[in-house]
């Protein structure tokens, strides 16, 4: 599941020791507070970001260019579709797509998308759903890319008919059949190859929805992933692309966006009616767009390598601990460190050093352990300047404290 994969090296020389992070002490003040302190006002406790834009923490720090167009949005007022046709227009230059539209979030895209796939732009249909019965329902999705988030399929009343080969598609493709659906960060173990898939779903003319929420950044993962051959294609706009948290992005044939469009806001009876994107957020949209495209991303990848490197010979240095890099497959290519230690040395299982680091103060969170194969894994995408030492110096204090007084 991981490419680039490589050991580190402990106990470089260039590398301050760990009693010199040690002695510097966990101090939260170097995390600079808003004013007014509405977190603490309200109680709630921030953290820092160890691990990148998880929607349950927040998403993205957005693009200052972006919080200008937003604020421009919110003084300015335009009538809802002329705003969202002219985006539209411009994201669809930007991104070589068909079509587009700004969408409330990627899950609301595939909400959307399959509606519009399901409906055709029949208002009888669309007055119907997600009452299905008696028009095509069905949406084709592998096997091995069933996940949580394919109720999204579900919602406007889909039927998910798994398949595991091509054989099973040519079997499964009938009158009934609305979409095909492919998860593009999972590639692994599907059982037939993308070109394949698209080239069956060409063969039989039926719609293809590619989920590609988190494939971002590289910003040419877009541009790439319509070109592949799929009909429509959704992204996460506050990850990756630094947009607004709530916003994502419907691309591709511009008679399924403009049937997605139909489902949607601020239609008055669609079936996508509470789905809102704001004013602020269509144009934010589109500035983050413009904005990701012009940003040197390699040069940030290094950043990011360079700081994830850092902290692994640091806690590199402890006896014991095996630290890895690694950049994901088919997801957003943000460089990583996965973090392993010897339990005869530190009695603390991964779930209680990720609880412990979340109740520490600052507060830090990781990744989700069902997504790290019960790994600990550190980034650098969210981190601000100070939060590294304070995140490694955390996890070595956890681990010495939990010390069997065995030696490696």
């Amino acid at each position: 599941m991981q490419t680039n994969r490589r050991r580190f090296l402990a106990g470089v020389s260039a590398i301050a020791p760990f009693s010199y992070l040690a002695s510097r002490g966990t101090n939260a003040a170097e995390i600079i507070p808003a004013s007014p302190d509405y977190f603490s006002d309200l109680g709630v406790k921030p953290f820092i970001n160890a691990i990148g834009p998880y929607s349950s923490l927040g998403g993205n720090e957005m693009w200052p260019e972006v919080i200008e167009a937003m604020d421009y949005a919110i003084r300015n007022k335009a009538r809802m579709t002329d705003l969202h046709d002219a985006v539209g227009r411009r994201i669809a230059a930007l991104t070589g797509a068909p079509a587009a539209m700004v969408s409330s979030g990627a899950t609301g895209a595939i909400i959307l998308a399959t509606a519009a796939c399901m409906t055709m732009g029949d208002q009888e249909k669309m007055e119907r759903i997600p009452d299905t019965s008696g028009m095509p329902n069905e949406v084709i999705i592998l096997k091995t890319q069933r996940y949580m988030y394919d109720r999204s399929i579900r919602a406007p009343g889909a039927v998910l008919v798994e398949v595991e080969s091509e054989a099973d598609i040519r079997a499964a493709v009938s009158e009934k059949t609305a979409m095909m659906f492919y998860l593009l960060n999972r590639p692994e173990n599907l059982g037939i190859e993308v070109e394949n898939y698209i080239s069956l779903a060409r063969e039989f003319e039926v719609p293809i929805l590619c989920d590609a929420a988190t494939t971002v950044p590289p910003v040419s993962n877009i541009a790439a992933t319509i070109a592949a051959g799929f009909d429509l294609v959704c992204f996460s706009g506050g990850k990756g692309l630094r947009g607004p948290y709530s916003a994502g992005l419907l691309l591709g044939r511009e008679d399924l966006v403009r049937f997605a469009r139909m489902n949607g806001s601020p239609n008055h009876r669609a079936y996508g009616r509470s789905m809102k994107v704001a004013p602020e957020e269509y144009l934010g949209m589109m500035v983050a767009i413009e904005t990701s495209l012009a940003f040197d991303e390699d040069a940030e990848y290094e950043r990011q390598l360079s700081i994830v490197n850092s902290m692994g010979r640091n806690l590199g240095l402890l006896p014991g601990i095996t630290i890895e890099t690694a950049v994901p497959v088919g997801e957003a290519r943000e460089p990583y460190i996965e973090i392993r230690w010897d339990t005869r040395i530190y009695d603390i299982t991964v779930a209680d050093m990720k609880q412990a680091l979340r109740d520490g103060d600052p507060s830090i969170e990781v990744r989700a352990l069902f997504l790290s194969n019960n790994q600990l894994h550190l980034t650098a995408v969210a981190l601000k300047k100070g939060e590294a030492e304070i995140v490694t110096r955390r996890i070595a204090e956890i681990l010495q404290s939990h010390g069997t007084g065995m030696d490696a």
